[in-house]
C-alpha cells in the first residue's frame, strides 16, 4: 500500500461512496437501535455549601485547617469531598435514607450501587457542591439526592468535632511530654556545667598565658644578649687578625679599657717607627730598635684582645645554655594552653547546644501551653459546616440516552468504520493510484502521463497523433518524444521496448502514437509488432495479410537477406512498420531463442533513427526478457487503479537483474475530469483561437462552430522537464462526451 495521504483518502472514499453510505445507515440504523433498548435514565441534584472556618490549634501533629485559607481553599474543599465519597458516608446516607423514607421497598445493594454511581463536584468559584444522582426511578434520584445532602452535613459534624476532641486530648499529652523533655534539658546541662567546671579552667588558661608571657619574655632578652654577645666576638676576632683596622669598641666588650691602652701604646710606638723611617732608613739602629718594640707592643695587645675573644666565648655559652632551658618550658606551656582553648571551646560548644536544646524545649512547652488553651476553647466548635441550600426535585425528563447525542454519533461512527473498511480494501487491492506509488515505492520516473480520449476506437485512438496533431493526447506523445529526445535519453532510446504486466495497458497505442510522434518530427522511424501470438499492428494500419511479409515467418527462414521485405509503408512519411501474422506452426519462444533476432534489430539499428517495439504483456511468456536485453531502453505502461503494484514491481526488478535498462513508467488513460492522484497535471482549455497551458500559450486558428474539432484540439499540453525528476506537467481532458476506454481489449 501506498503513503496514506489526505488525496489517497479523498480518491477512494470518492469512488467507494456507495460503502460509505450504506456503513452511515447502518449507523443510523444502530443509533436507533441504542436508542430504543437503552433504559430511561434520570438525574436529580441537590446543592449544599460548605463553609471553611480557620481554627488555632494543631491535631495529629498537622493543622487541621489552617489560619490563613488563601491558595490551600481548593485542597480542603477537594479534601473533603474525597471524605465525602467513602464508604462510610455511603452506609451513613443509606441510614439517613432508610430514616426518612421507611416505607421505601429498595434494597442496600441496588441503594449503594446507585450511590457508588453518583458525581459530586465543586462549582468553580464558590464554596456550593452539587450532588448529583442518577436512577432508572426518578423519585427515587431525587430521594438519594436530598438525603446524600442531609448525611453529609451530619457526617461532617460529627467528623470534626471527634476530630477537635482528640486534638485537645493529644495535645495535653504532647504538652507533659515536652514539659519533661524541659526538666531533663535542665538537668543536663546543670550536670555538664558542675563535671567539666569552666570557670577553673579559665582561670588556669590565663595564669598559664601569664606564665608563657613571663619565659617569652626571658627568651628575647636572652636571645638579645646572645646577639649582642656574638657581634662582639666577631668584632674581637676581626681585631685580632687585623689589629690596624682597630676603631672604637662598645663599652660592653670585655677588658675594653685594657685593649685600648695597649692599642695606644701601639700606635705610639708605630709612629714613632714611622718618623725614624721617614729620617733614616730600615737598617738604621734606632729604627731597628724602635722595630723590636713595635712587635712587643703588637704582641700585647693581641693578648689583650685573645683574654677578651675567651671572655666574650664563655659569656656566650652561658647565655645560650639559659635559651636551652627556657626554651622547653616556653613549649610546654604553649601545648598546655593550646589544649586548654581547645577543651574550652569544646566544652563552650556542648554547653551552647545544651542551652539551644533547652531553649527550643522551654519554646514547644510554652508554645504547646497556649494551644492546648486555645484547643480547649474550640473543642465544641466545628472547622467544616455543610448546610444544604438546594433540595433536589424530581425529574421530568430522562438524562439518558440522549438522541441528540446518539443519532448524530450513529452515523459518524458508521462513516468513520467505512473510511477505515474502504481503506482497507483499498490496501488489499494494492493497485498504483499516483505518481508516489511509481517514483517512491517503485523508485522509477514517470515519463509521461497520457489523457484519457472518449469517443475514439482503439484503431483511431492508435492514429490519433496522426489524425489530430493538436488534440491533448497528442501534445501529451510530443511531450514524451521530447522527453526522450533530451540529452539525458538521446544516447539510450534509438531501440525503445514499450511492455505491460497486462493485457488492455494501453502499450500498442503507445508504442503507435511514439512511433508516429517520431516519424512527425522528420525522424525515420520503425515500428515493429513483436506480439506473435496476438499481433494488431496489421488491424491499426489497415494492412491485409496479402500486402506484409510477416515477421515470425521471415525470422523462421533464418535469411537475413530478407530482412529487407519486411518493413511496408504506414501511409505516413517517415515511418515503416514490421507487421506479424499469428501462426500455429511457429513456435515465438523458439525463434526468441534464435540468433536471427540479433541480426534483425543489427539490421534495424543500421537503417533507421528510432525503433519502436510492441511486445506481449510481461509474464504470459518469456519473449520480454529477451526483448528487453537487445534494446536500449524499456517503458512500462501503466493505468491508474487498474495496474497492481506487486507485478510491475516484479517486472522491473526481473528485468533489471538480466541487464536490461528500465528508464521509467508512462502512465496511460488518465482522466483529468475526475479527482484523483494525477489532477495536479491540469490543463486549462479555451474555445476560439488561442488556448493555453500553466507554462505556456500558442495560437491555433479555429472555427468558433466546428465544437467536434474544438473538443479535439481544443488543449495542447507542454511537458515540463526537471533534471531531477523528468516528470511531464500538464493534461487535461473535456467532460461532455461519453466514455469509451483507449485501452487494448482482450
Amino acid at each position: 500500500m501506498g503513503a496514506v495521504t489526505i488525496g489517497r483518502m479523498l480518491r477512494v472514499c470518492s469512488q467507494r461512496w456507495v460503502t460509505l453510505v450504506v456503513f452511515v445507515i447502518i449507523g443510523f440504523i444502530a443509533a436507533f437501535a441504542v436508542f430504543k433498548i437503552s433504559p430511561m435514565i434520570y438525574e436529580a441534584e441537590s446543592v449544599f455549601e460548605m463553609s471553611i472556618r480557620g481554627s488555632t490549634y494543631t491535631g495529629m501533629r498537622k493543622a487541621i485547617i489552617e489560619t490563613d485559607l488563601g491558595s490551600s481553599l481548593d485542597e480542603v474543599f477537594n479534601t473533603r469531598l474525597a471524605r465525602l465519597r467513602s464508604r462510610a458516608v455511603i452506609d451513613q446516607i443509606v441510614s439517613q435514607y432508610r430514616s426518612d423514607y421507611p416505607s421505601s421497598t429498595v434494597t442496600d445493594e441496588q441503594l449503594i450501587d446507585t450511590l457508588v454511581n453518583s458525581k459530586m463536584t465543586l462549582q468553580r468559584r464558590s464554596r456550593l457542591i452539587r450532588v448529583t444522582v442518577r436512577s432508572t426511578d426518578p423519585q427515587l434520584a431525587t430521594d438519594l439526592a436530598n438525603a446524600y445532602a442531609k448525611a453529609a452535613e451530619t457526617f461532617t459534624s460529627d467528623s470534626n468535632r471527634n476530630e477537635s476532641e482528640v486534638a485537645v486530648s493529644w495535645l495535653a499529652t504532647t504538652t507533659e511530654q515536652q514539659k519533661r523533655n524541659l526538666e531533663r534539658a535542665d538537668k543536663e546541662m546543670l550536670d555538664f556545667r558542675v563535671a567539666n567546671q569552666l570557670d577553673f579552667m579559665a582561670s588556669e588558661s590565663e595564669t598559664t598565658q601569664q606564665a608563657r608571657g613571663k619565659i617569652n619574655a626571658d627568651i628575647l632578652v636572652l636571645e638579645g644578649e646572645i646577639t649582642k654577645a656574638t657581634e662582639l666576638r666577631k668584632t674581637l676576632e676581626q681585631i685580632q687578625n687585623e689589629p690596624e683596622k682597630f676603631g672604637t669598641l662598645p663599652e660592653a666588650v670585655p677588658r675594653s679599657g685594657e685593649i685600648g691602652t695597649a692599642y695606644q701604646q701601639l700606635q705610639n710606638v708605630l709612629a714613632e717607627k714611622n718618623s725614624l723611617l721617614a729620617r733614616y732608613t730600615a737598617n738604621h739602629p734606632e729604627a731597628k730598635v724602635k722595630e723590636k718594640e713595635a712587635e712587643v707592643f703588637k704582641q700585647q695587645f693581641a693578648d689583650v684582645v685573645f683574654r677578651a675573644l675567651e671572655t666574650c666565648k664563655a659569656n656566650l655559652d652561658l647565655l645560650q645554655r639559659q635559651l636551652a632551658q627556657l626554651t622547653p618550658k616556653r613549649d610546654e606551656l604553649v601545648k598546655k594552653l593550646s589544649d586548654l582553648e581547645l577543651k574550652m571551646v569544646e566544652t563552650k560548644m556542648k554547653l551552647e547546644q545544651l542551652e539551644r536544646e533547652r531553649e527550643v524545649a522551654d519554646i514547644s512547652y510554652k508554645s504547646l501551653l497556649q494551644r492546648t488553651r486555645e484547643a480547649q476553647v474550640a473543642s465544641d466548635e466545628n472547622t467544616a459546616i455543610i448546610k444544604q441550600v438546594e433540595a433536589a426535585y424530581r425529574p421530568t425528563k430522562p438524562v439518558l440516552p440522549n438522541p441528540m447525542i446518539i443519532f448524530p454519533a450513529g452515523p459518524l461512527i458508521g462513516l468513520l468504520l467505512g473510511v477505515v473498511f474502504v481503506l482497507v480494501l483499498d490496501h488489499l487491492e494494492d493497485k498504483i493510484v499516483g505518481i508516489s506509488d511509481i517514483e517512491q515505492r517503485l523508485r522509477l520516473k514517470t515519463l509521461a502521463v497520457l489523457p484519457h480520449v472518449r469517443r475514439k476506437k482503439r484503431e483511431q485512438l492508435a492514429r490519433l497523433v496522426a489524425d489530430d496533431k493538436f488534440s491533448q493526447f497528442a501534445e501529451a506523445v510530443a511531450g514524451l518524444r521530447n522527453l526522450l529526445d533530451s540529452p539525458r535519453y538521446q544516447e539510450m532510446t534509438k531501440v525503445l521496448l514499450c511492455m505491460s504486466t497486462q493485457p488492455g495497458e494501453g502499450k500498442t497505442i503507445a508504442s503507435c502514437s511514439l512511433a508516429l510522434s517520431y516519424a512527425q518530427s522528420g525522424q525515420k522511424t520503425l515500428l515493429i509488432d513483436f506480439d506473435m501470438r496476438r499481433p494488431r499492428l496489421a488491424r491499426i494500419f489497415e494492412k491485409r495479410h496479402s500486402d506484409f511479409n510477416s515477421l515470425p515467418h521471415t525470422l523462421a527462414k533464418g535469411d537475413t537477406s530478407l530482412f529487407e521485405t519486411l518493413p511496408v509503408a504506414s501511409g505516413m512519411e517517415n515511418l515503416d512498420v514490421v507487421l506479424s501474422r499469428a501462426s500455429s506452426e511457429l513456435s515465438p519462444s523458439s525463434l526468441m531463442g534464435s540468433g536471427v533476432i540479433v541480426d534483425f534489430f543489427s539490421w534495424a539499428r543500421e537503417h533507421y533513427d528510432h525503433v519502436i517495439i510492441d511486445s506481449p504483456p510481461f509474464g504470459i511468456v518469456g519473449d520480454v526478457m529477451v526483448l528487453a536485453s537487445l534494446v536500449d531502453a524499456v517503458m512500462i505502461m501503466c493505468c491508474p487503479d487498474r495496474t497492481r503494484f506487486q507485478p510491475i514491481k516484479h517486472a522491473a526488478r526481473h528485468l533489471t537483474e538480466a541487464g536490461a535498462r528500465v528508464i521509467g513508467v508512462i502512465v496511460n488513460d488518465v482522466d483529468f475530469g475526475r479527482r484523483n492522484h494525477f489532477s495536479h497535471y491540469d490543463y486549462h482549455y479555451r474555445y476560439a483561437y488561442r488556448y493555453t497551458s500553466r507554462y505556456g500559450a500558442y495560437g491555433q486558428g479555429k472555427k468558433p462552430g466546428d465544437r467536434t474539432r474544438a473538443a479535439a484540439a481544443g488543449g495542447a499540453g507542454t511537458v515540463r522537464l526537471d533534471e531531477d525528476d523528468l516528470i511531464p506537467s500538464g493534461l487535461a481532458a473535456r467532460r461532455d462526451v461519453v466514455d469509451v476506454s483507449m485501452t487494448d481489449d482482450e
